[in-house]
């Protein structure tokens, strides 16, 4: 008998406080939507239910509406690893599998979520990340700005959301309160077996206000 397909449920992380950017960008308006609520719409396609973590500030706020898809609103951390913390207490404890994903990426496609979880649902895999080969060449610095190595960069991958975990690496990976850049790393400390599939070119962070002024101009096309 077959098994029964997982249960999947993503965190849309949407807590920073855009410092880079000069404000609050997950909030900016793209289309006719703010960027937040383009991420919700595509991991809700992908999942059972999805966790939207915001500003503290702004958890309770009615001009921050929960956007079209989320299940829950949650109240985000100081940091990116405690906002992520957050949201999983708001996962079901029945979730197989949990993506974690930025709400500053509102072009990450469906395809990408399925080619993710698909990963993460083979045996032995504890987390599946996108990652795009890296064109220039990347040196290894100390704190006075010497170089110390050069690595391979046919070897290196950026790294994009949506990620997906087996819920249960991911919790216990969390479980100890590390704090990481992204999710992946958490597991990866904690030993987890982490993969990369292909990402996309176009699913793009949105740090800085260059980058928004670059979605506008791709959305316009």
């Amino acid at each position: 008998m077959a098994a029964p397909p997982a249960t999947v449920w993503t965190i849309v992380v949407a807590a920073g406080s855009g410092q880079r950017f000069g404000g609050l960008k997950q909030f900016s308006e793209l289309g006719s939507r703010r960027m937040v609520d383009w991420a919700v719409e595509t991991a809700a396609r992908a999942s059972a239910g999805v966790v939207v973590v915001v500003p503290a500030e702004h958890a309770t706020d009615p001009t921050f509406a929960a956007p079209n898809g989320a299940t829950a609103v949650v109240a985000g951390g100081s940091t990116r690893s405690e906002s992520v913390r957050r949201g999983l207490t708001a996962v079901p404890d029945g979730a197989d599998i949990v993506c974690v994903h930025d709400a500053a990426r509102p072009f990450a496609s469906a395809e990408l979520f399925a080619a993710v979880i698909a990963a993460v649902a083979r045996d032995g895999v504890d987390a599946a990340v996108p990652g795009i080969a890296v064109a220039d060449t990347v040196k290894i610095v100390d704190q006075t700005g010497r170089v110390t190595s050069t690595p391979d960069r046919a070897s290196l991958r950026a790294v994009q959301t949506p990620q997906a975990f087996r819920a249960v690496a991911l919790r216990a990976a969390h479980a100890s309160s590390p704090e990481a850049t992204d999710d992946a790393a958490v597991v990866e400390a904690h030993g987890g077996y982490v993969v990369v599939v292909e990402g996309e070119a176009d699913n793009r962070k949105i740090t800085a206000a260059e980058d928004l002024a670059w979605v506008q101009e791709r959305w316009s096309k």
